[in-house]
């Protein structure tokens, strides 16, 4: 994920569910229980679905 990431030039921030109790809770606040989980914006993608980052990335083009 963090190479799909990098290569189409998205700065992220990564957390570890594992180790961050904080990014636990909003993973499950959010409704999910697995990882990986991509937010973009307001939208969450589920998996590594290059499909779906490269849709959503598109959407959030002009939010920045």
């Amino acid at each position: 994920m963090k190479e799909f990431l990098s290569r189409e030039g998205v700065a992220f921030t990564a957390k570890n569910v594992d180790e961050d109790d904080r990014a636990y809770d909003e993973l499950i606040a959010r409704g999910f229980r697995t990882v990986p989980l991509t937010i973009v914006g307001e939208r969450a993608v589920k998996g590594y679905d290059p499909a779906a980052l490269k849709s959503a990335i598109a959407g959030r083009s002009g939010d920045h």
